[in-house]
């Protein structure tokens, strides 16, 4: 993890200058569309993403690519 201002990176919050969270746009079992702002997306921790019906429903809060933990994805509020 990188902190601070090195050359070349961009600060986020907290000085973290590390890769940011990526936001995929669909669930990736039903291609349900998931914005940045969608309060229904969850995530394991290699960013697997998918809708509340399929994760809770088809997959029972288990990542089905790698067995983790599926957890709601944090909120990106859309800038307007």
């Amino acid at each position: 993890m990188q902190y601070g201002n090195a050359p070349g990176t961009q600060t986020f919050c907290f000085g973290y200058t590390g890769a940011m969270l990526e936001m995929k746009p669909n669930c990736e079992n039903c291609l349900q569309a998931l914005p940045p702002d969608a309060t229904n997306a969850l995530i394991c921790s290699y960013e697997c993403t998918f809708c509340h019906d399929c994760a809770a429903g088809k997959f029972e809060l288990v990542c089905p690519n790698c067995g983790g933990e599926l957890v709601p994805r944090p909120v990106r509020r859309v800038k307007g």
